[in-house]
C-alpha cells in the first residue's frame, strides 16, 4: 500500500533522514518507534506532502506521491493526525469532525454518527469547544477528525503521549479496533512496548536510520 524508498530529507543542514525505507502492505499495523528526534514524525510528513525528500521516492496505492501536496493526498485516501493533535480550538466538536470530510461532504451525516459510535464520550461532547475538552478527548477528536475522510491508510503520531494509562490503553484497543474494522495503519510511538504488542511488524529508526526491522 505504501513504499518509501531510500528518502534523505533535510532541516537547512541538519540530515534528519538518512536513506530511509519502509513498506506497508493492506491490513497492516506497522509501527516506527525510536527515541525523541529519531526522525519519526519528520518520515509522517514527509510521506503527507509536508515536507520533501531531496532523493528517492514514495509510492501510496501505486501511485509516485513523491512530490504531491499534502490537500491532493487525503482525497487519495491517506489521512494523518499529527503530534500534539492539532484540533480546531474555538470550534465544537462536531465542526471539527465536519473539517476533516471537507474531501467527503456527502459523507458528514453517516461520518459523524460512525465517530460517536467508536467515541462515545464525544457524542457527549459535540457542542463543546474543543479548546475546552481534555487531551485525551482532544486526541479521540482528531482520530475521529482523520476517520472522517474514510482513509484507507491512517498514519498516526505519537497518540499517546500526554496521557494517562488508562486512556493510553483505551486509546491502543480503538487502533486495534480501526485496523479490525479494515483500516490499514503506520504509527509511529515512543511507546515501544504497547506498540510492538499490536502491530505486525515494526521498523526502529534511530538518528534518522532504520536499523531494525521485524515481526
Amino acid at each position: 500500500m505504501l513504499k518509501i524508498n531510500d528518502i534523505n530529507v533535510y532541516y537547512g543542514k541538519i540530515h534528519a533522514l538518512k536513506g530511509v525505507s519502509l513498506e506497508v502492505h493492506p491490513g497492516e499495523i506497522v509501527a516506527l518507534i525510536g527515541a525523541n528526534g529519531a526522525g519519526k514524525s519528520t518520515t509522517l510528513q514527509t510521506v503527507s506532502g509536508i515536507l520533501h525528500s531531496k532523493t528517492g521516492s514514495i509510492t501510496f496505492l501505486d501511485k509516485d506521491i513523491t512530490h504531491t501536496e499534502a490537500y491532493k493526498l487525503v482525497p487519495q485516501g491517506l489521512a494523518h493526525v499529527p503530534e500534539g493533535r492539532r484540533c480546531f480550538l474555538q470550534m465544537t466538536v462536531t465542526e471539527n469532525l465536519e473539517m476533516g470530510a471537507y474531501t467527503n461532504p456527502k459523507y458528514v451525516k453517516d461520518g459523524i454518527a460512525d465517530v460517536f459510535a467508536r467515541f462515545p464520550r464525544l457524542k457527549h461532547r459535540k457542542n463543546q469547544i474543543a479548546g475546552t475538552l481534555s487531551g485525551g478527548e482532544q486526541q479521540m477528536l482528531a482520530m475521529g477528525r482523520a476517520l472522517m475522510s474514510q482513509p484507507k491508510l491512517l498514519m498516526l503520531d505519537e497518540p499517546s503521549m500526554g496521557l494517562s494509562p488508562l486512556l493510553v490503553e483505551q486509546i491502543f484497543g480503538i487502533i486495534k479496533e480501526l485496523n479490525e474494522s479494515g483500516t490499514t495503519i503506520l504509527l509511529v510511538e515512543q511507546n515501544a512496548s504497547k506498540s510492538l504488542a499490536i502491530s505486525d511488524r515494526a521498523y526502529v529508526l534511530e538518528t534518522g536510520r532504520i536499523v531494525m526491522t521485524g515481526t
